[in-house]
């Protein structure tokens, strides 16, 4: 951060003094002549990275209290322009303080239009700090600085005159709820401090009749009076300053105010410019009088200050980046080498109890695949109750059918008839395609018919298919019958028993049944 170096622009020239942690170092002064100027443009080239404050106390002061039509923007701005120019023409040191909109009517926004109406008197100090490119704050006046003295010294009043003394007279500065409305400074040529406590209380007078022609103090009102004095010249004030029905004083110790306020070079008289100088310094108004191009420099200076403090920020974010996984690198580094050697010692342990085991037959390759293929057994391997279950049913509601022998496989083809047999065409031939990856459980059920039904073909052909339907209400099994007990091929007839000698053979059939599991 750079320097800040406040300048007091008075009557009676300039003065300079460097601020730090709250104490003023005078480096200068400097008279209204063309030496004085010289010797100020050195000055300012010595100290040309200086922040420069410029503080004016002068008489050449203009203020005017306006109410206009709420904008934003460059409208705004163009409307105070235009009425900073009306009011002050001719001097480019103007600005504007809003303090707010009103709570009735059209909420218009009240503003205090403030001028320093002498430019002449700064044209040779700001080309000097122009030429030098030296980075200019702002322009401020005194008066605008009292407001936040105000707020430090309690209590808050509803209308209040504040009273200061300078080098460049007595300042009186009307607030109204802590707004400024009116200030003007009285020259002074007295030195001695009854002769400035007897001016005080007159200018006091003076003000409080110009405050009821301009109707801002209700008439009959007592007009609260707060004057800075210095500790030792409290007696003289008191003296002068006598509370009336019209001017109620109140005096304030200038020592206790500074150290209120911070400032550690406590005045060696009633001047209260110091006290404005460290304000300043410490909490520059944001409204000030100088244009854009007397602060180009300056604007410069923050903008260059902002990047580089965006960089920082930026330079900083990645080096606590880059520390954090500079530290996590170590850290895994550390659990990877401890993992490492744990793994080393499991391993070392496995294979000392792989040497207390008697050695295999075989090697732990053909173990795995072998007991791989025992799991794909168990998985593929099926009950057969279901199926049983289901035959028994069957059996129960046909009683004329005896079972041979019961055939079992479990197969993906559901039609499977084992093709060994080659005893009648199954549905596989009619092109019908097993679904891929399914198992089935298949059986092929050898079937038995009594004797008796031996010469009963159109019997036996009922009872097979009786035997059949009853496995088909099942709707998870598939039924399908391979061999009847004599050949029923289209083209051939049934024959009689009179055509035929019957045989004492008990009649066969052949069902195949799958499930899908």
């Amino acid at each position: 951060m750079p320097q800040r170096r406040l300048l007091y622009l008075d009557s009676n020239g300039l003065s300079a003094c460097l601020w730090q942690g709250g104490t003023l170092h005078e480096e200068g002064h400097f008279p209204q002549d063309e030496a004085g100027i010289a010797a100020f443009s050195e000055y300012v080239a010595r100290h040309r990275h200086s922040s420069f404050y410029l503080l004016a106390d002068i008489a050449d002061e203009g203020f005017q209290i306006e109410v206009l039509p709420y904008t934003q923007g460059a409208d705004r701005s163009a409307l105070l322009a235009r009425k900073l120019g009306q009011y002050f023409y001719g001097s480019p040191l103007a600005t504007a303080l809003s303090y707010g909109r009103e709570k009735t009517g059209r909420r218009d926004e009240k503003f205090l239009l403030a001028a320093l109406t002498r430019p002449q008197l700064f044209e040779p100090w700001l080309a000097a700090l122009h030429a030098a490119e030296a980075q200019l704050a702002g322009v401020h006046s005194l008066s605008l600085l009292g407001a936040q003295l105000i707020a430090k010294l309690p209590p808050v009043r509803e209308h209040c005159l504040l009273i200061s003394i300078t080098r460049g007279g007595i300042r009186q500065s009307f607030f109204e709820n802590g707004q400024l409305k009116f200030s003007r400074l009285s020259q002074m040529t007295a030195t001695g401090a009854a002769e400035i406590a007897a001016g005080c209380a007159a200018e006091a007078a003076k003000i409080y009749q110009y405050l009821l022609g301009q109707r801002l103090l209700a008439r009959g009102a007592p007009l609260p009076v707060l004057a800075l004095a210095h500790p030792a010249q409290t007696g003289a004030f008191l003296e002068h300053c006598k509370n009336t029905e019209e001017l109620q004083f109140s005096l304030h110790d200038l020592h206790a105010a500074c150290k209120t306020c911070g400032l550690k070079t406590l005045p060696r008289d009633s001047h209260a410019e110091s006290l404005f100088l460290h304000l300043l310094a410490q909490a520059p108004p944001r409204e000030q009088f100088a244009q854009p191009a007397e602060r180009r420099f300056f604007r410069l200076w923050q903008i260059r200050f902002a990047l580089k403090s965006a960089g920082a920020v930026a330079l900083l974010g990645c080096l606590l980046f880059a520390g954090k996984l500079l530290v996590d690198a170590f850290q895994w580094s550390g659990q990877t080498a401890e993992i490492q050697a744990q793994s080393e010692a499991d391993a070392q342990k496995y294979q000392a109890i792989l040497k207390t085991y008697p050695p295999m037959p075989t090697s732990t390759d053909n173990l795995r695949a072998v007991i791989g293929r025992f799991d794909d057994l168990e998985k593929r391997s099926a009950p057969v109750e279901p199926l049983f279950l289901a035959l028994s049913r069957a059996l129960g509601e046909s009683p004329r059918v005896d079972l041979d022998r019961i055939q079992w496989q479990l197969n993906a083809n559901p039609d499977d008839n084992f093709q060994s047999q080659q005893e009648t065409r199954t549905p596989a031939a009619n092109g019908e395609k097993p679904a891929a990856g399914a198992m089935h459980a298949i059986a092929v059920v050898h079937g038995l018919l009594p004797t008796s039904m031996a010469t009963d073909q159109r019997g036996q052909l009922d009872a097979v298919n009786a035997f059949a339907d009853t496995l088909r209400k099942d709707p998870s099994l598939k039924v399908t019958i391979l061999r009847m007990p004599f050949d029923v091929e289209s083209g051939k007839s049934l024959k009689s028993a009179s055509e035929k000698a019957a045989e004492a053979v008990q009649p066969k059939f052949v069902v195949h049944i799958s499930r899908k599991l």
